[in-house]
């Protein structure tokens, strides 16, 4: 009879093991296939813009030069379409490029924006301002609003809480460019409390000193906190509608009926279990930043991927835009696949159904 429930119990685990496997080469399979058909999306998309980029260079270097001779225009304009890969067919520059994007670490090409230097180290210069300033939003908003959203759940009786959950709604459903102009203008302008646009004092030079460092942080709370009002509003309402939806359930009754102090009850019970799907939804908003909130380093003039993908649109630098869309591309799918992995591990019961 042991021996029989043995085979029993090693058997299960060979089995949950062939399931763990199958799982994660689903996921993998799924990422893989999304990635290649976001990336050919985006090869063609690019490739339709009007306008073509030789012509907007030509002009550069005429303006910069003074006039150009027609041949030697002609000789320019035949050089850098070699080198840009423009000269060769659009098939044979879609297999080229899939073989840089994914199999040579997303190389992308030079840059026409800043030509010779390559896409990718532009990418890696500005990317610093981008996930540093708003990775940082979004962190501290998905706390914050954790938090509220768990004391607002908690207390969904209370008529204090209708006031927080309308100013919540408010927030959620108002775009983050909007926010952001208000407090460019009213906190700004119109108050002069902080710096309204720039990425530190005009003065100033990067150097790890205090002088440069409280300034960095002085211009870096009006964009920060633009999306932190409307991100930390998103997740203050979903944890408070995960929060009301365990309520109910019966070991909160029971661990009532023990005697188990209200805020630990908060803490270990209810808290834990509607925490799950908040975790998901900090992955998929971390890697979506780098796609919706550009606008705003636009109007806060910083120098990150935003401020560069609106250079390079206007020089139709395809290698540079290409580069920051699959860049994000690239980061939103590579989270929801860490998250689709980690998920089985943060919760037994999403185990047990995979």
């Amino acid at each position: 009879m042991v021996a029989q429930e043995t085979e029993t119990m090693e058997a299960a685990e060979v089995s949950g093991r062939r399931e763990a496997v199958h799982y994660i080469v689903r996921r993998f399979g799924i990422y893989l296939f999304t990635l290649w058909a976001a990336f050919t999306v985006a090869f063609f998309v690019f490739r339709m813009v009007p306008g073509d980029p030789m012509t907007i260079l030509l002009g550069q270097l005429s303006r910069a030069e003074g006039q150009l001779d027609p041949e030697e225009a002609e000789v320019i304009i035949a050089h850098y379409r070699e080198v840009f890969g423009l000269d060769e067919p659009l098939y044979k520059q879609y297999v080229f490029y899939l073989g840089n994007s994914i199999f040579r670490g997303l190389d992308f090409g030079p840059s026409f924006v800043a030509y010779p230097t390559p896409t990718r180290d532009l990418i890696v210069q500005r990317l610093p301002w981008t996930v540093g300033i708003f990775t940082t939003s979004v962190l501290l908003a998905w706390i914050a609003g954790t938090g509220l959203g768990a004391v607002m759940g908690w207390l969904h009786q209370r008529r204090l809480t209708g006031l927080a959950v309308a100013v919540s709604t408010l927030l959620q459903i108002t775009p983050v460019y909007l926010v952001a102009l208000g407090l460019i203008i009213y906190v700004g302008f119109a108050l002069r409390w902080l710096p309204p646009g720039g990425p530190y004092a005009a003065h100033l030079q990067p150097t790890w000193n205090w002088e440069f460092i409280s300034s960095l942080l002085r211009h870096a709370i009006l964009p920060m906190l633009s999306v932190m009002l409307t991100l930390g509003a998103g997740f203050t309402l979903g944890m408070r509608a995960l929060m009301i939806s365990v309520l109910g359930e019966d070991y909160l009754t029971f661990a009532k009926a023990k005697g188990v102090l209200p805020l630990t009850i908060l803490k270990d019970y209810a808290l834990r279990n509607a925490l799950i799907p908040q975790v998901t939804g900090l992955a998929i908003v971390l890697g979506a930043t780098l796609n919706g909130i550009f606008i705003v380093e636009v109007l806060f003039q910083l120098p990150g991927l935003g401020t560069l993908f609106v250079q390079a649109m206007g020089l139709r630098d395809f290698n540079t835009m290409q580069g920051i869309v699959l860049f994000s591309i690239f980061a939103v799918l590579t989270l929801t696949l860490i998250v689709d992995l980690a998920l089985p591990l943060l919760d037994p019961r999403i185990r047990k159904t995979v």
